[in-house]
């Protein structure tokens, strides 16, 4: 599966791919896959272990051009962004129609919401800065995946 972010507005943004902890909603950005059948969750993140999660760097942004996108679980340009763990480990248990969905979300209600729990000083004053800058959205993707 694939999974792309897109500017389809007429200014630069910024986004965050997925970074350690985001697919838990331990911080954001959030990214929060679920896989479903027949309406029912049949998979979806475990409930979070351990709320210590690495720090956000400078790295960790993207600039998007308008027209431009990215993958958010592919690392680039030096980022640590990771692969949602529910799609890469889900394996369908029987036939039908599979609908695989990710809510994405940027809208925290502080921006120390999107910060590490550890190492993160050294950056600190950066990021803030770089945060300030993503837009605020809640969206989700879906995709239906026939198994026959």
């Amino acid at each position: 599966m694939h999974l792309e972010i897109r500017n389809d507005g007429e200014r630069a943004l910024w986004m965050v791919g997925v970074v350690d902890g985001s697919e838990g909603g331990l911080r954001f950005p959030r990214y929060m896959p679920t896989v479903k059948l027949g309406g029912r969750v049949v998979a979806a993140p475990p409930p979070p272990e351990d709320p210590l999660v690495g720090p956000l760097r400078a790295a960790d942004f993207r600039r998007l051009v308008p027209g431009e996108s990215f993958d958010p679980t592919r690392p680039s340009h030096g980022s640590a962004y990771l692969p949602l763990s529910t799609f890469a480990n889900f394996i369908p248990s029987k036939k039908g129609v599979y609908r695989c969905e990710v809510q994405f979300s940027t809208e925290s209600d502080s921006p120390e919401r999107w910060l590490g729990r550890f190492n993160q000083e050294d950056e600190r004053a950066s990021v803030l800065g770089l945060i300030d800058k993503v837009p605020r959205v809640t969206v989700t993707a879906a995709l239906e995946v026939v198994v026959g």
